[in-house]
């Protein structure tokens, strides 16, 4: 536990969170046990922890809770619980609304590449038109010339 504590002051709170663990995994008959569950559950949340980990966090709170603890803390420890598991829910909302914007994308883009496919295949298409009647009116052209020329 002592190291434990001078890694937390030192701010080694990667190391200060795994000593609390092997603390609390190895000793769960000491006194320290308590103590050690609740520094590991607060110091996975840490804000100033750079490998803080909601989930792992959230473990040890609900550990904590089933602890035998005062009242007030217990409470406070449920606040955390409660709030973890909001975020849980709201990073899974994410990824979910994340994989249908991109599945909409892939969408849009296979969409936009037909379309943009058809509108070639529609000018094409009125090129050809066009070049049909441009011919058929010389066919006409030609036809009315013949029928003058006939009618002579």
């Amino acid at each position: 536990m002592q190291l434990a504590d001078s890694l937390e002051r030192a701010q080694a709170l990667r190391e200060a969170a795994l000593e609390y663990r092997l603390v609390a995994e190895l000793y769960p008959t000491t006194s320290h046990y308590v103590e050690a569950v609740r520094k590991s559950a607060l110091l996975h949340s840490s804000p100033s922890n750079p490998y803080r980990s909601d989930s792992t966090s959230l473990y040890w709170f609900r550990k904590y809770v089933s602890l035998p603890i005062s009242r007030e803390e217990r409470s406070a420890a449920e606040v955390y619980v409660f709030m973890l598991e909001q975020m849980a829910i709201q990073q899974n909302s994410i990824k979910t609304i994340e994989m249908m914007v991109d599945s909409l994308q892939a969408a849009l883009r296979k969409q936009s590449a037909e379309l943009a496919s058809k509108g070639k295949k529609v000018q094409d298409l009125e090129a050809d038109l066009k070049r049909t009647t441009t011919e058929l009116q010389n066919l006409r052209d030609v036809d009315v010339r013949i029928n003058k020329r006939k009618g002579r």
